[in-house]
């Protein structure tokens, strides 16, 4: 189990306004949690989650009347330094902002957000951007011989590329395209991150989509349905296999009766 990366934070602005649509619910109740164990180790309760997360797992059980769902899997940190969550629940939903600090300190690092219960997800203003102003639209190939459109605006300044796997979508763009980072070497990661079936979650539906910006600046971010109803967001900083992992060990820790 690799230890996670460190990038430096960058939040372009056409992702910080989607994710301030996406994730504001007001602030009705807050806490933060911080805890230095690592990826391996797990709760003691029945549905084993990661330890970041196992004290806020009663709260998000008292305050949500949809089913709730946490991570069995955070990344390591680096020696001396721990996860540190901040949670937000208001309205029937939550938002669960990851950083990354240094044992002492009051300021971190961003590494990433989960949230459920956000809504319909709406489509991505760049992925938009992509499809109405592309300037040349084709049809390739990739890994495992997927069939994929290729979207592009301006050759020099940045290529598109999604496709379709039973009920999961892809859109991977990468700002510039260069040959250390094209799109279509980033699609094709994707690709082989998701394994055989194309599914990145074989039980519920969703989508997901990765940006690159260059500078080490990635983003994934992760849109699934549950219970046909709710659906659940993760926005990811970092390397895209992390956020991947983190998804496929989501767990339903349980559902309030009593707010049924």
């Amino acid at each position: 189990m690799g230890k996670l990366r460190k990038w430096k934070l960058f939040i372009p602005i056409i992702f910080f306004v989607a994710l301030l649509v996406i994730s504001a619910s007001g602030c009705a109740s807050n806490s933060t949690i911080n805890s230095s164990d690592q990826a391996i180790k797990v709760s003691p309760q029945s549905t084993p989650i990661a330890i970041p997360f196992d004290k806020i797992a009663g709260r998000l059980l008292e305050t949500s009347d949809f089913p709730v769902f946490l991570p069995a899997y955070l990344p390591a940190p680096y020696t001396g330094e721990e996860w540190f969550l901040n949670l937000e629940s208001s309205n029937n939903k939550f938002t669960i902002e990851i950083d990354l600090r240094s044992r002492g300190n009051k300021t971190g690092m961003y590494v990433g957000t989960l949230s459920g219960n956000v809504g319909n997800p709406p489509v991505s203003p760049l992925e938009k951007q992509f499809i109405s102003e592309n300037r040349e639209l084709k049809t390739i190939k990739l890994t495992n011989e997927i069939e994929c459109k290729e979207y592009i605006i301006d050759p020099a300044a940045g290529k598109a590329i999604s496709w379709e796997s039973g009920q999961w979508g892809y859109f991977v763009a990468a700002q510039p395209d260069s040959k250390e980072g094209s799109t279509i070497s980033y699609a094709s990661q994707i690709i082989n991150l998701i394994g055989g079936n194309g599914l990145a979650l074989s039980e519920f539906p969703g989508r997901l989509y990765f940006f690159y910006t260059g500078a080490n600046h990635p983003t994934t971010e992760i849109f699934w349905k549950v219970n046909n109803s709710v659906w659940y967001q993760l926005d990811w900083r970092d390397d895209p296999s992390n956020a991947i992992k983190i998804l496929r060990s989501m767990k339903q820790i349980g559902i309030n009766e009593q707010t049924k």
